[in-house]
């Protein structure tokens, strides 16, 4: 079976009636994205897209005419009869959806000697630390800026012995990252269930069952009779800033903080919101930061 794929390009106000028209000719399928550059929306993170230009997919079948259709659209949302909504038309050869998926995955290197593999691969360099992977729907593969920055960071370390608390742990990428540089143990919370089940399977596919726990956020003791060394927080700003207090209480007076899922444009505002008595590095890929934060001496 083929597939018709009509994408449009339309104010934000338009998306919602223009999705109804297009379910009442028969779309199988819809889907929104940025279609411009005024704002960078993750939607593995939670929060809502403030978009002013939308980018609209529909799926149609492609024994369905679509010419009415998309003269139906220009009629109804074009601006005026001199202003044409942007309109392409795509056509889709059916195929093993599930084969091109998993071929789009590659073992990739993030880090020193850190490579993250799809399960379903042979190792690039078996005596590399290899983190086996599937991706799912959990946020974590080690392709976004932000996870690949802690990485890359955490590649890096000597965690010899430490004990990691990875906040919004999503897959556990960065707990067994952080394993595989030498903790000794890691704390992986996250607020969804799906996530938390991903980071048991991961655990146990890496072989490290034994030296993660995986958590929902009422699970972490609120007052911990143990604070880490190294705590992340792979997030969103807004989240990281909410948590302030709870990533500061399971800290350890001289620990590390690692914080990330943060614009460049927001760094400051992060920092700001930490306080004086910690110092700050930053490191910056594509449009988003990584911010480290150790005590002052």
């Amino acid at each position: 079976m083929s597939w018709i794929q009509l994408i449009f390009v339309v104010d934000v106000n338009k998306v919602e009636p223009l999705s109804d028209a297009l379910e009442a000719f028969m779309a199988q399928a819809i889907t929104t994205e940025n279609a411009g550059a005024d704002e960078y929306y993750e939607v593995a993170f939670p929060g809502n897209p403030t978009w002013k230009k939308v980018q609209l997919t529909a799926l149609f079948d492609d024994a369905i005419d679509v010419a009415p259709i998309v003269e139906f659209v220009q009629k109804q949302f074009a601006d005026s009869a001199q202003t044409e909504i942007p309109v392409q038309i795509e056509k889709l050869v059916d195929q093993d959806w599930e084969r091109v998926w998993l071929s789009s995955f590659k073992p990739i290197e993030v880090g020193s000697n850190l490579w993250i593999c799809p399960s379903w691969c042979e190792p690039t360099d078996p005596n590399a630390r290899n983190i086996t992977l599937d991706p799912g729907l959990a946020f974590g593969t080690g392709t976004h800026a932000t996870t690949h920055m802690c990485l890359r960071w955490l590649a890096d370390q000597s965690l010899e012995g430490q004990r990691v608390l990875d906040y919004g742990s999503g897959t556990g990428i960065l707990a067994i990252a952080a394993l595989l540089s030498g903790a000794s143990h890691a704390d992986a919370v996250d607020i969804d269930p799906l996530a938390v089940a991903a980071c048991d399977e991961n655990a146990q596919r890496n072989g490290v069952t034994d030296q993660i726990s995986s958590l929902l956020p009422e699970q972490l003791e609120p007052e911990p009779a143990h604070r880490y060394p190294l705590v992340i927080a792979n997030i969103l700003a807004e989240v990281i800033l909410d948590l302030r207090e709870t990533l500061l209480a399971h800290l350890q007076p001289n620990g590390t903080l690692l914080l990330t899922g943060i614009l460049a444009s927001q760094a400051d505002r992060v920092i700001a919101a930490f306080g004086e008595k910690m110092s700050y590095t930053t490191h910056q890929q594509d449009q988003w930061c990584l911010i480290v934060a150790t005590p002052k001496t």
